[in-house]
């Protein structure tokens, strides 16, 4: 293996890790990043933590700041706004798609059936919600079999990833959110796009009401972590 190729691999690393730790709130806003603390770390050289952290400053994770190294960025409000209009549009387009293609039978009962049985048993399943909703909307997209649309819905995902786990702390969001997504597999069955557009919409709609009450839980909670 060629140095060149050896550098970015463990780049890739360092990004994967820190952009978890990122996502996570392992590093709360502000937290500063430096290629000295980074490197005494992971035991590495400049030169892979230096790519590292410009992949992450391109995604909008951290700033770059005069004679402070790099800072843990917090996503605004318009920011998160914006990603949620573009989740809308792109998870409307998988709606529609799946409505003129269909979808196997035998997926759609596992799903209802999984999301029934998710809120027949609350609050002990309440804890399973926020990555398995990621999985349902990221399963559907990856049924319209366009790749490119799937890897933006993810990315979207990751992006807003800590604001699904401070979202669903009550038991109405999380029965609202199960009860929304068995209406839509329902109104797929039927390939009615009116009813599964407008479950849709709910579905997304009330995450994004709960945005600015998810981003002060998530920060209560990193600060509190911290000390």
């Amino acid at each position: 293996m060629s140095k060149q190729v050896a550098e970015r691999n463990l780049s890739e690393s360092i990004y994967s890790k820190l952009s978890e730790r990122i996502l996570l709130w392992d590093y709360i806003p502000g937290h500063r990043l430096t290629e000295e603390g980074l490197c005494e770390e992971f035991h590495v050289s400049r030169s892979p933590v230096r790519e590292a952290l410009h992949k992450l400053a391109e995604g909008g994770l951290i700033q770059q700041r005069p004679r402070q190294g790099y800072l843990v960025r917090l996503l605004d409000f318009r920011e998160i706004d914006e990603l949620y209009d573009v989740r809308l549009a792109l998870e409307e387009f998988v709606v529609s798609r799946i409505c003129c293609q269909g979808m196997e039978e035998a997926q759609l009962s596992e799903l209802i059936d999984y999301w029934t049985d998710l809120h027949g048993r609350l609050p002990e399943t309440a804890d399973l919600v926020p990555r398995a909703d990621e999985e349902f909307h990221e399963t559907l997209a990856g049924i319209t079999g366009n790749g490119t649309l799937t890897q933006a819905l993810k990315d979207i995902d990751r992006r807003i990833h800590f604001i699904r786990l401070f979202d669903f702390s009550t038991k109405e969001r999380v029965g609202s959110t199960c009860t929304e997504h068995v209406d839509i597999l329902c109104a797929l069955r039927e390939r009615d796009q009116a009813r599964a557009l407008e479950a849709l919409r709910r579905n997304i709609e009330g995450g994004r009401s709960s945005v600015e009450r998810a981003i002060k839980e998530a920060l209560v909670h990193a600060y509190r972590n911290r000390d």
